[in-house]
């Protein structure tokens, strides 16, 4: 925010203040008794009347100073209930269709009439109400639209990861509400609190002004009234109630509206370099000053990260002094383990680090110093010189909009031919375009990310993750399309990936990102083989429920050609889950056909197929977060409703789901202990003395340190968060634990690490895992069965290793790649 706005802001609200505080200590300070005729009526300013009298020859300010009270009270009752009640029915409907349908329902019958006009008939038909009445008509008539606004915003929070992981844990509906919800509106709400206090203030001087009863007659909006017939005599004792009125009900919508925004770090803040101000552009020579300093911009550069260290709010380091150069037409590829400061050094390119964070360094892309432009240049050198995707598009990308209007918006001056080979090229024909993107599949909707950044052709394209979520076949025509597309344009691409055959590959060179204590090390492609894997970030243990489960690296033989699968120790005994002829449905589209398999108890089912073929869903209706579904779930062998009938009961050895989205994963305003202490305390019943235990103990087994725990989700990567929200899936102790790609956003020892766990859950406990996944050496590593979907259907299954070697339907052979 500019000073200019922080100035307006700022005014306004001690505009605000005053006239409040006016009202509230006023009638202390009235020089007169307000009912007291002090001269002749509409006397001008002087004497003892310094604003002059009104009609009854009553002092003008006293009034004023007594008539503000039962107003400004009146109307924050009003705004304080229509915004509570609105925003607790706006959630609900979010998060039930059905009770959402029938409060809009009850809206429009209300919106039918006009809302002022419906105020006076009720006011004026019951006289004898006052101010209980007018509260309650301006419930009646402001609920239903300010309702609605509550209703969109909190849509697509219900959609989020983590409010679901909440409802497949069987939370209540206040829980849920109360808890995952409404904290996550706070913006909203301020801003609907003051946009309704403001209509409040208009309501009830409206109402006033027109006599109806309602207030005390001492108000400002009837001194207006009653005065008005005197205004060319003493014009004070009309202009001084309006201007109070005004001042309330501008202020507060200035302040409410104007928002509080933290600026980026400026140059100097952070890192104490110094920019030759004579010149509009940071480069205007080949060397600048930077921290350690910029030896020499070269001319093929078409970025340089020079010591770059990023530090949030809260002290901890996000990234250790990181150095590399981007060359037009090249491909440079950070690795390195999960946590390590990867995507926070990707987003640096854009200009953007964490809220409250601090950097040194530099970082310079296409001739310009990103934290040195100021927020117009900023956007104009995100729109026209770089392109960037991230973890997960699916949270970037417009629910509701349809991929014609995505493509459309990025490239404008793309031609139609243009837009539908790109999309061609990224494996997603032409009728992808008339659908919407809430509707495609988490690897589709990457896919689209990756159109709309091709078809920009921006100088330097920075990709997060760009290969995950797409089976074999689609990931090697991916990544060639990149290196394709790098040459051919020129284009400076910066990629991540754990996928390090594929990564070396394409990757012109690499550097390996490692936590805050170590160095980077750049080795140019062909150096450092695949075969080179990261370290595991194995922790020491610590006391609690996982004391058992030894976590660490693969034990033995880890590759595709040595399998060591077992079988789990309660495999041979009962059934953990039978599903029977499930069948999905979403906008009149069959997404699952009569899907038919049992897992025993210990075993590890893997579900695979390419992207869109349905694993998600098939998901979301076990974990009973499917609406439109049918057929039959058995968990241990009682019968589980599906679709609308399915309502979850909290409790141990249920159904516990982890989804693919790490962004959306974890509650942003609750810490990582939070997070994991609600289950624990709840489903697990872990006294509260012993929570902090087991927190530590849950965040080693997923292979993260304890100190993770006071932190936030804005402060972890996408890999930490992915092992957070497996850690709170853990945490409830299912029988079924359902994993959607939980690995990919994991560097090779950490998922090595993390499938060795679930393989000791297996064994120990009995606990049955549902794993969807497109790395096929894992799966056959780590699962007993396999079940292939491809558009919905089942088209192959049974033992990994005999399905993946001798495949007889494409899509499984497409998997290999």
């Amino acid at each position: 925010m500019n000073a200019r706005a922080w100035w307006w802001r700022w005014s306004a609200a001690a505009g605000v203040g005053l006239v409040a505080l006016v009202a509230v200590v006023g009638p202390l300070l009235a020089p007169y008794p307000a009912e007291r005729a002090v001269g002749m009526p509409f006397g001008p300013p002087g004497g003892g009347a310094v604003l002059g009298t009104d009609r009854l020859g009553r002092d003008v300010l006293s009034h004023l100073l007594a008539g503000g009270t039962q107003l400004l009270v009146v109307s924050a009752v009003i705004a304080v209930a229509v915004t509570v009640l609105s925003a607790v029915l706006g959630a609900v409907a979010a998060v039930r269709p059905r009770a959402g349908s029938v409060i809009e329902l009850g809206g429009d019958l209300v919106i039918l009439l006009p809302a002022v006009l419906g105020i006076l008939l009720v006011l004026t038909a019951w006289p004898q109400g006052g101010v209980f009445a007018l509260i309650t008509v301006s419930l009646l008539f402001g609920v239903p639209y300010c309702a609605r606004i509550f209703a969109a915003a909190a849509s697509s929070i219900a959609t989020s990861g983590y409010v679901e992981a909440a409802i497949a844990s069987g939370e209540s509906l206040s829980h849920v509400v109360f808890r995952e919800i409404l904290p996550n509106l706070r913006s909203v709400f301020t801003t609907q609190l003051g946009l309704r206090f403001v209509v409040a203030v208009y309501l009830v001087s409206t109402v006033s002004f027109l006599g109806v009863p309602a207030l005390d007659d001492n108000n400002w909006a009837n001194m207006v009234r009653d005065n008005a017939s005197g205004l060319l005599l003493n014009p004070w004792a009309v202009l001084a109630p309006s201007a109070a009125i005004a001042i309330v009900a501008v202020g507060v919508n200035l302040v409410v509206t104007g928002g509080v925004a933290k600026s980026r770090p400026t140059v100097g803040e952070s890192t104490g370099r110094t920019i030759d101000q004579t010149s509009t552009d940071p480069l205007a020579s080949d060397q600048v000053t930077a921290g350690g300093g910029i030896s020499v911009v070269d001319a093929g550069d078409a970025a340089v990260v020079d010591g770059l260290t990023v530090v949030a709010e809260s002290g901890a380091v996000l990234l250790a002094p990181l150095s590399f150069r981007l060359k037009a037409g090249t491909v440079t590829a950070l690795t390195g383990p999960s946590g390590a400061g990867k995507s926070t050094a990707m987003r640096a390119l854009l200009g953007h680090l964490p809220a409250g964070a601090r950097y040194e360094g530099a970082v310079l892309v296409a001739g310009h110093e990103v934290f040195a432009l100021d927020s117009g240049a900023l956007r104009t050198f995100r729109r026209t010189r770089i392109a960037y995707v991230g973890q997960d598009p699916g949270s970037e990308l417009n629910p509701l909009l349809r991929v014609r209007a995505l493509l459309a918006e990025a490239a404008p001056a793309a031609s139609a031919a243009d837009r539908r080979a790109t999309l061609e090229l990224v494996g997603l024909d032409a009728t992808h375009l008339r659908r919407r993107c809430g509707r495609l599949s988490g690897g589709q909707q990457r896919r689209v990310a990756l159109a709309r950044a091709f078809l920009r052709r921006p100088e330097v394209l920075v990709l997060d993750e760009p290969l995950a979520g797409l089976h074999g076949a689609l990931r090697t025509d991916i990544a060639r399309l990149i290196a394709d597309l790098a040459v051919r344009e020129s284009t400076a691409v910066l990629l991540s990936g754990h996928d390090t055959t594929t990564v070396h590959a394409i990757a012109d060179t690499v550097v390996e990102v490692h936590p805050p204590g170590g160095m980077p090390v750049i080795d140019e492609a062909g150096a450092a083989g695949p075969e080179t894997a990261l370290p595991s970030t194995g922790k020491d243990s610590t006391p609690g429920r996982f004391d058992k489960v030894g976590v660490g690296g693969v034990d033995g033989a880890a590759g595709p050609d040595s399998v060591t699968v077992s079988r789990g120790n309660g495999a041979d005994g009962a059934t953990a889950l039978r599903v029977n002829g499930i069948s999905a449905v979403a906008d009149g589209h069959e997404i699952l056909v009569d899907i038919d398999f049992t897992v025993r108890a210990g075993e590890a089912l893997a579900v695979v197929g390419p992207s869109g073929a349905g694993k998600t869903t098939l998901a979301r209706v076990i974990a009973g977060l499917h609406n439109t579904a049918s057929g039959s779930l058995d968990l241990r062998g009682a019968r589980i409703p599906i679709g609308r009938r399915r309502r979850i009961t909290a409790g141990v050895n249920g159904i516990q789901l982890v989804t693919q989205n790490p962004l959306a994963a974890l509650n942003p305003r609750r810490t990582v202990e939070q997070t994991l202490a609600r289950p624990l305390r709840r489903i697990a019943r872990v006294p509260k003395t012993d929570v902090r235990a087991h927190v530590e103990s849950l965040l080693t087994a997923v292979e993260l340190p304890a100190d993770l725990a006071t932190r936030h989700p804005r402060e972890l990567s996408g890999g930490q968060r992915q092992r957070v929200a497996l850690a709170r899936a853990l945490a409830a102790d299912p029988a079924v634990l359902i994993c959607d790609e939980i690995t990919t956003a994991l560097d090779t020892g950490t998922a090595a690490a993390i499938m060795t766990l679930l393989d000791h859950l297996r064994n120990d406990r009995g606990t049955t895992v549902l794993l969807i996944s497109h790395d096929m050496a894992l799966v056959t590593r780590h699962c007993t069965q396999l079940l292939v979907l491809d558009h919905g259907r089942v088209v192959e299954s049974g033992c990994p290793a005999m399905v993946l070697a001798a495949p007889t339907h494409q899509a499984t052979a497409d998997l290999m790649g």
